[in-house]
């Protein structure tokens, strides 16, 4: 896990990171107006004598924030297609996010939704990175998660942190859009990496076939070709009732197929987007 995390960080653009905050630097960037408890050094006194003004100088710094990374450990995971299996492809992703924080200074933390549960696995700090590494590689999707909507304090925080979230959200109800809702907060940003297969968001499947629900392990077989379109304008309204749903402030959905190298999804992603 390590090697396919150190491979893949490295063969990113260098520069990229996780973004940058405005605070007290020796490069200018911006001022903003005086606030009780600011560093009187900081004034800008010229501009002072010469507007009457209380202002700050600002300039950019590199950010060390806390990452969190969760993984959905749900039976469904374990869909594979094309010979990738979701559940590797997650773990490479969030092992490679992990080794990119690591290298930056950051803190992280990982925690893992099975069985209805959340269970932190590791706890915030610099020094944790080869533990969720670890704790990444030999972790097994199974079961079911729980429809009904539950509480889940450990993922409530009100500190400045990055959430990265590694799941198909694929749901019964709103188990998974309940969750993300109640993780929203102003200073945290969510990045939510939805991992799904072609055939999976556009089903173009023929002949007889044996679907199998990963979850219950109930299967049926059918005509995959009558089934077609019924399934793909049904998933259609799917993924736009989540894109709906999830079009909330600071919370990033990441569609993704599991064909698309985690190279180029991670330049794509860390070109977009930074954090404030």
């Amino acid at each position: 896990m390590r090697l396919a995390a150190k491979i893949i960080s490295e063969k990113l653009v260098q520069g990229n990171h996780f973004g940058q905050r405005v605070g007290y630097g020796a490069e200018f960037e911006q001022y903003r107006h005086y606030e009780i408890g600011d560093d009187l050094k900081r004034l800008d006194w010229k501009l002072f004598a010469r507007s009457g003004k209380y202002l700050i100088k600002e300039s950019p710094i590199e950010s060390n924030l806390h990452v969190k990374l969760i993984l959905d450990l749900s039976g469904s995971m374990n869909y594979e297609e094309d010979q990738i299996s979701r559940v590797s492809y997650a773990k490479v992703l969030l092992a490679s996010i992990a080794y990119l924080a690591f290298k930056q200074g950051d803190s992280l933390s990982l925690y893992f939704l099975v069985d209805g549960k959340v269970k932190q696995v590791t706890s915030a700090g610099s020094k944790g990175f080869q533990m969720i590494l670890y704790n990444l590689e030999t972790a097994k999707a199974r079961g079911a998660w729980q429809v009904r909507k539950g509480s889940f304090p450990e993922l409530k925080s009100r500190e400045r942190e990055l959430v990265i979230m590694a799941s198909d959200f694929l749901q019964s109800e709103s188990e998974w859009t309940d969750i993300v809702k109640s993780m929203v907060h102003p200073k945290k940003q969510l990045w939510l990496f939805q991992i799904l297969g072609a055939q999976e968001m556009e089903m173009n499947l023929k002949g007889n076939r044996r679907f199998i629900d990963l979850e219950s392990g109930e299967s049926v077989h059918a005509d995959a070709g009558q089934l077609v379109k019924t399934y793909n304008q049904k998933m259609k309204e799917y993924l736009d009732d989540l894109d709906h749903n999830l079009n909330l402030p600071k919370v990033e959905l990441i569609r993704v197929k599991m064909q698309e190298s985690i190279v180029q999804l991670l330049n794509r992603v860390l070109n977009q987007n930074s954090i404030n």
